[in-house]
């Protein structure tokens, strides 16, 4: 009778499925958590209201928003900062409609690397009159880091002194911060401290990472939603506790972006309710690691 049942549940379940409508989300590069965790975990919150979803692979927000732009994608992914210089100054003369930001599923720390005993060693160095073109490799053309990067110029113009080095392969940008050919090498991602970069940044005797923590920076916001907050990042363990490092930085979250013209009104609804759920992701996930880490620290960040 159990096997019966089983087996009842399971047809029901494939019948759902067969039934829903299937829409794609922009998500990111195939490896990553936007593909992997986040459209997985929306897919399944969907299926209460008769949608599946697919994560439609990418070089990430700006190209996820530039389709829901032009409803090519009905919805993208995309961090808060992004979305917010698309929505403030940056909206295509072709564009229809007007984006919605809904949810906040995981959180993303910009990571800055510099060399010990260079050019940088905190945010007011990069807005010193007297150090102007300072080299900052934010990633390839288009990325959520460089996005940010020329966010963060919109909110302190002071900052649009330094040379954006838009070229990918961090691993490549830090060689050359070594070398002299950089001054500070930054990227956008979710706090974590098995990531094999930020382990490498942490124990290496020459690099060191640097507070971003301008308090202007966490005034941004995006009608009533805050696109910063100031966070102490955990980027090394230590050992058992003991020499642990943290690094005072901006904290922006990954939300879902819909067109309230072109995405069609019914999935709109629905993904509004999902967006309310709160928590979706799956307990395993790192971005769900990143966000009960958040959590754990909120009581360190600062407004």
């Amino acid at each position: 009778m159990k096997q019966f049942l089983t087996l009842i549940a399971s047809l029901t379940l494939m019948t759902i499925a067969q039934a829903a409508d299937t829409i794609k989300i922009g998500a990111a590069s195939p490896t990553g958590e936007y593909t992997n965790s986040i459209v997985p975990a929306l897919s399944n919150a969907l299926q209460e209201y008769g949608y599946t979803a697919v994560a439609e692979i990418s070089a990430g927000s700006q190209e996820n928003i530039d389709k829901v732009w032009s409803g090519e994608l009905p919805a993208g992914l995309t961090q808060f900062d992004v979305a917010a210089l698309n929505m403030v100054g940056e909206r295509p003369s072709e564009a229809q409609g007007n984006f919605i930001l809904m949810g906040r599923f995981a959180p993303e720390a910009l990571f800055c690397a510099a060399k010990k005993g260079g050019k940088v060693a905190s945010y007011d160095d990069l807005t010193d009159p007297l150090k102007p073109g300072l080299k900052v490799s934010v990633g390839t053309v288009g990325s959520g880091t460089a996005r940010t990067f020329q966010y963060l110029i919109n909110l302190d113009p002071k900052l649009s002194q330094v040379k954006l080095i838009q070229e990918g392969n961090p691993e490549i940008q830090l060689n050359r911060l070594l070398s002299g050919g950089r001054d500070l090498v930054c990227f956008v991602m979710m706090p974590n401290l098995e990531n094999d970069l930020i382990k490498m940044i942490a124990s290496h005797k020459e690099l060191e990472f640097i507070n971003i923590d301008k308090p202007v920076f966490t005034k941004a916001q995006v009608g009533d939603v805050k696109v910063y907050e100031l966070m102490e990042v955990p980027v090394s363990k230590g050992f058992f506790g003991w020499g642990a490092k943290n690094v005072k930085t901006l904290v922006t979250w990954v939300g879902v972006v819909v067109n309230d013209k072109l995405t069609d009104k019914k999935l709109l609804s629905a993904l509004a309710k999902v967006a309310l759920k709160g928590n979706i992701l799956p307990k395993n996930s790192l971005a769900a690691k990143a966000t009960a880490l958040f959590e754990k620290l909120k009581s360190k960040v600062t407004d």
